[in-house]
């Protein structure tokens, strides 16, 4: 069971990494070289734990710190200068960075991948026991936390977050999406009327249709 000490728990994921990048100091690379090692093997390693659970920033911070040492030639017994900061070297390379993950970004898109499946596997038996314990009689993107919520669950609607940001409603016959509160509009970015409104606040589509006339 994860508890508070999830920093420990995740322990094991940070030694892999610095398991790796150890073994690589006393080693000549090019720039290339360390580019291929840290994007293939040093940010590989969590890949897993960050696909299920919300790891701590401060693992994070551990791990991208060491990988920064050695992108930028420090060792035991001498400290390479860092020219960069790592939001820096994280942004895209058609933005001037060199394209390393921002490992909290990645963290929480990697979640919000697999809670989507939830959505569309709604009778899977993950999402029937987690419809059961969380959400009976809501749907999944307004579920709340509950009381004494597992770990599980809070990394879920984390990664749910980036869900919200993007998602909208295809509307069918309109009954189960509200004018104002839902996303459903695809345009603008809100996807949501930006007009004040005029209409009772749980107003939905299919108020709106006209079943004659289409």
């Amino acid at each position: 069971m994860i508890g508070r000490k999830k920093t420990s728990f995740f322990r094991e994921v940070k030694l892999k990494v610095l398991s790796k990048i150890n073994n690589w100091q006393h080693k000549m690379f090019s720039s290339g070289g360390k580019e291929i090692l840290i994007k293939v093997v040093a940010q590989a390693v969590p890949a897993y734990a960050m696909s299920v659970f919300k790891l701590p920033k401060g693992l994070f911070k551990e791990i991208q710190s060491e990988i920064a040492k050695f992108w930028w030639g420090s060792k035991k017994d001498k400290r390479g200068i860092h020219w960069a900061r790592w939001d820096k070297l994280s942004c895209a390379k058609s933005r001037g960075g060199l394209g390393f993950r921002d490992f909290i970004s990645f963290n929480q898109a990697m979640v919000a991948k697999q809670r989507w499946r939830l959505i569309q596997f709604p009778n899977s038996l993950v999402s029937k026991v987690l419809r059961a314990r969380y959400f009976r009689s809501c749907s999944f993107l307004n579920a709340k936390s509950g009381s004494n919520p597992s770990f599980i669950w809070r990394s879920i609607l984390w990664g749910r977050q980036v869900i919200k940001k993007g998602a909208r409603w295809r509307i069918g016959n309109g009954s189960n999406i509200l004018v104002y509160k839902d996303n459903w509009i695809p345009r603008p970015d809100t996807f949501k009327p930006i007009s004040p409104p005029s209409l009772p606040i749980d107003t939905t589509v299919g108020e709106l249709m006209d079943d004659e006339n289409n």
